[in-house]
């Protein structure tokens, strides 16, 4: 089982939570994020863990030191998230052709039982939706499933359903409190227990405006 965590860096990304968190406190939050998630996909059954992003420097210095995580440069001709998933999966299916797990940095409640829930279906996809139902935050793809395009951003759950019916897939969908709570808008930072805010947010936080 490899896992592909698509990344962005730190400085550009969660641009959306400005209103609660300055630059800083931002950088620091998809620090954790990511280092939350992979650290989590490695106390799981899973072989490697592959994130691409666009800034190798920023990643490495995020990431837990483990021999199973490999940072990849996400080249300049191959931009946006479906692409760096898309090569994440490629490079995952030529090292070791098995399941790929892709799984968004941003999950704050992720827990290893999340990801086993998600490796139990036996379905060639298997879709973890976000808290509005409309997103995707995590799939799992069968390594025989060829033709597959990935279609995060808005509206993906029904984007990537529509891809598994137009390919004949029979989808399975996974939906727990660690996958669903993503972290893009104020609204899901308040909804975020205080304890836990003020730990991702930093002492310079305002997580209450």
């Amino acid at each position: 089982m490899t896992a592909v965590v698509p990344l962005r860096d730190g400085r550009s990304g969660k641009t959306r939570l400005a209103s609660v968190l300055g630059p800083e406190e931002r950088t620091r939050l998809v620090t954790l994020l990511a280092r939350h998630v992979v650290t989590t996909l490695l106390a799981a059954p899973v072989t490697r863990v592959l994130v691409v992003t666009g800034d190798p420097r920023f990643a490495a210095g995020a990431l837990p030191p483990d021999p199973r995580v490999e940072v990849v440069r996400q080249p300049e001709e191959r931009q946006g998230l479906n692409a760096a998933v898309a090569l994440g999966r490629e490079l995952a299916l030529e090292r070791a052709p098995g399941r790929v797990l892709v799984m968004h940095a941003d999950l704050p409640l992720l827990a290893a039982d999340d990801v086993l829930a998600l490796l139990a279906p036996a379905a060639p996809l298997v879709l973890a939706p976000d808290r509005a139902g409309t997103g995707t935050n995590a799939l799992v793809l069968d390594p025989a499933v060829r033709g597959f395009r990935f279609r995060f951003g808005p509206g993906s759950r029904v984007a990537h359903t529509r891809e598994a019916a137009a390919l004949g897939l029979r989808v399975a969908v996974v939906e727990r409190p660690g996958t669903t709570t993503d972290l893009d808008t104020p609204g899901d930072w308040a909804a975020l227990p205080p304890g836990l805010r003020a730990r991702l947010g930093g002492p310079t936080a305002q997580p209450d405006q």
